[in-house]
Formats: structure tokens, C-alpha cells, sequence
């Protein structure tokens, strides 16, 4: 007798199981939508950015435990974590190992597959069960050349969802959903050719009196004007003077090549005059990411100069111009590079030195630890800041105190346009 109320009981107690099994499996679907998404309710989210170098850098949160900064970048196929120290950290677990190819000397480079994690990026928008793809070793030092902590890039994960604006003037990207943007009317429309997960762009490049039509991909995660990769082209007039230096680094180390001038450039309507050109050396940009038969890049040094909207699902790119729209294209004057480090990226070193400039004329050498330059350093200002400084102005004065061994030595140079 006693057994048949424990039998009702289970009788009772099963339908509800079985239906908060069911709401159950239903939330955890809700939850586990693969991709970014926007917070419910809400039509745009507006994410203040950092700029570096031209380039643009937010903060995001990795599984709701790391913050880290990351440089947002239409060129990026895959979310990269740079450092994996932080993988290690937050216990990732790699489901494989890939070779990767990405601008640079060295063919390609080692990193490792985590799956199944979660990014949040400031205003709500989170992104659930994505990749991310972890360099064996920092290969692009980021925080060295930007002098801030910034150790990873996202890219096509978040264009591909949302429309994404980005104002340069007031340092605000504004993401919305494709079904909410409505254009606005003094911006002017281009289209955009969505290869893969690049965007391209066609722009013309003037040259005693020649005008080339390019296909270029629109990269917001590169510090230059624009890169032509000549080794597709042999058409193209090139510059008369060309100076020889290091470009920048990529994905595959050091890009060597060369710096110029070109007449103008056009961006639709847009013109820009007298635009300096980076031309990488044949084979530091690699085979591989030439996909989409592309000529080259347009890069931060253009695009800072605009507002920008991107919308990878009607491939379209809306421009108009910035406050700094006329403002001269220049490039480093001293002939010196810098970089920053340290533990706490404190120390600023001289890493190249063009022949003839005037760094090399004051006897500057790679390895000199900057102490001062015209009174400033990494206490009183940016990494970014300095090289604004350098330029600046042809024939400002230049006092620079460095370290060299244990002897400070005062320099003094006056700044000198090479190209």
C-alpha cells in the first residue's frame, strides 16, 4: 500500500520534467547562437575607439574573464589572439594546428585553433562559439609599435553581422543590423566587392598624366596611405624617388620595400593629391593573400581622413569627407623608427636608420634608447604622439637625448622631407 503514492508521485512529476527539459533545451539554443549578435531591444550600438598609428583599437572581453585591446580589421579573415600566454591563461583547449600566411619575409607562421569562444565588446554586443586563432608567438608585436597593450585583431566575424559606421572625427564606431541602416543622404555610395571575407574597392592612381584603375582592399588594419603591390601590375608609372625602408610588419615579420609619391589618388568623387605610396619588395606580401586577383590596399592613412560605413551584406562602402580631409600626406622626416619597450613598454629604441636622412647625419644608431625628444618621452606622451612630431614640418629643429651604453649624448638635426 505504502509504494502506490511514491508511484503516483513519479507519474505526477514527469510531464513537468519533461517540459522543463524542453525550456531548457530551448534557452541553451537561445544562448548558443553561433556569432555576434545585438543586445534585444536595441537598434545600434555606438563603441568608443582608440586611435593608434591610424589604426582602430577597442577594448574586448574574452569568456567574460580577460579584457584585452584589439585592432578592429577589414582585412582579417579569423579573430587573432597575438600572445599565447593569455590562451594559456584562460585555458583553451586547441582543436588543431594551422601554418597561416599573412604579409611579411617568412613563408608562414604556426598558430593553434581555439573553438567555442565567447567575445564582448562594450554597448552589449557579444559574440558566442566562435574561433579564434592563436599565434605560437607574438610575430606582430602590436604593443611594441603602438607603445599600448594591444594584443589581438577581429575582423570579418563582426563586418559580416552588422553595418558598421565609423567616425573617425569623433572616435566612434556605430554597429547596427543590416536591416536597420538607413543611408544618409551627404554620404556618398560606392560599392564594395566582398571576395571571401576581404572588401575591395576600385581607385584611381594618377601618375604623369596616367590614371590606372586598381582594385584595392579596403584594410582599416594597416597605418599606411596605400600599399601597390607592383609585382601584379606592369603598367603602373611609378614614382620618380623612391627611398628604400621598412614598411611596417605583418603576419610574417619585417615587410621591407619602398616609400613614394603619387599624384593623386580617387576615391569616387574623392581626390587626394600628392599621396604617399608603400611598395613591398617582390614577395614580402606573399601569394597567398592576393586572392581576388587585388593590386594592393587602401589603409588608414586615406581612411582616417573620411568617415566610413561598411556594409558587407549590400557590399557597399559610404564616404564623406573628415575634419582632416586636406590635411598634407607626410612621412617620418628624421629617418629614424621607433618602437617601444620594456615591461611596461617605457623605453623608446631607435630600430632603423635611413642612410642620408637626418638621424643618420646627427649619428643615430639602431639600438639607441631615446630618452627626450624636443622634451617629450613615453611619460608625457604617446608613442604616436612622437612620430606625429617627426612629421610634423620640414626644417623644425629636433633635440634628441639618447642613451647609448651607459653615456647620454645630445643630438640635434632639423627635420627633412625624403621623398
Amino acid at each position: 500500500m505504502s509504494k502506490k503514492p511514491k508511484a503516483k508521485f513519479h507519474l505526477l512529476i514527469l510531464p513537468i520534467i519533461l517540459s522543463l527539459m524542453i525550456l531548457k533545451s530551448g534557452q541553451l539554443a537561445a544562448q548558443t547562437e553561433i556569432g555576434f549578435l545585438m543586445p534585444k531591444g536595441v537598434d545600434r550600438v555606438e563603441v568608443p575607439f582608440e586611435k593608434f598609428s591610424n589604426l582602430i583599437v577597442i577594448p574586448v572581453q574574452i569568456n567574460d574573464v580577460l579584457t584585452l585591446k584589439f585592432i578592429i580589421d577589414t582585412g582579417a579573415e579569423s579573430i587573432i589572439l597575438t600572445e599565447k600566454l593569455f590562451a594559456e591563461m584562460l585555458g583553451f583547449d586547441f582543436v588543431r594546428e594551422i601554418n597561416i600566411h599573412g604579409p611579411g619575409i617568412i613563408d608562414s607562421v604556426k598558430a593553434f585553433v581555439a573553438s567555442n569562444v565567447n567575445i564582448s565588446l562594450p554597448g552589449g554586443i557579444t559574440g558566442n562559439g566562435l574561433n579564434l586563432l592563436v599565434l605560437e608567438r607574438d610575430y606582430l608585436e602590436l604593443h611594441k609599435n603602438l607603445g599600448e597593450e594591444v594584443y589581438g585583431i577581429i575582423g570579418y566575424d563582426l563586418f559580416s553581422r552588422f553595418v558598421i559606421s565609423i567616425d573617425y572625427d569623433d572616435g566612434v564606431m556605430i554597429l547596427q543590423r543590416p536591416s536597420d541602416y538607413k543611408p544618409r543622404r551627404f554620404m556618398e555610395a560606392l560599392p564594395l566587392q566582398i571576395e571571401g571575407t576581404k572588401p575591395y574597392l576600385l581607385s584611381a592612381f594618377h601618375q604623369k598624366d596616367q590614371a590606372d584603375t586598381l582594385k584595392l582592399m579596403v584594410d582599416t588594419g594597416a597605418s599606411h596611405a596605400a600599399l601597390l603591390d607592383v609585382s601584379t601590375m606592369d603598367h603602373i608609372v611609378m614614382p620618380d624617388k623612391l627611398v628604400a625602408t621598412r614598411l611596417g610588419r605583418g603576419l610574417a615579420g619585417e615587410i621591407p620595400g619602398y616609400i613614394g609619391r603619387i599624384d593623386k589618388c580617387t576615391i569616387g568623387d574623392l581626390k587626394f593629391d600628392d599621396v604617399i605610396i608603400s611598395i613591398p619588395e617582390e614577395g614580402a606580401y606573399i601569394k597567398a593573400i592576393k586572392r581576388g586577383s587585388r593590386h594592393g590596399t587602401i589603409g588608414g592613412d586615406i581612411l582616417s581622413r573620411l568617415n566610413v560605413v561598411f556594409d558587407y551584406p549590400h557590399e557597399k562602402l559610404y564616404v564623406r569627407k573628415g575634419r582632416n580631409f586636406s590635411d598634407p600626406f607626410e612621412y617620418n622626416m628624421s629617418g629614424m623608427t621607433l618602437i617601444t619597450e620594456g615591461s611596461q613598454l617605457d623605453s623608446l629604441v631607435v630600430i632603423e636608420v635611413l642612410k642620408k636622412s637626418p638621424a643618420h647625419h646627427a649619428g643615430i644608431k639602431v639600438g639607441d634608447q631615446v630618452l627626450k625628444i624636443n622634451g617629450m618621452n613615453l611619460r608625457s606622451a604617446t608613442i604616436s604622439e612622437i612620430n606625429a612630431l617627426l612629421r610634423r614640418k620640414h626644417g623644425l629643429k629636433v633635440k634628441v637625448v639618447i642613451l647609448r651604453g651607459d653615456r647620454k649624448i645630445k643630438k640635434r638635426f632639423k627635420l627633412k622631407r625624403l621623398i
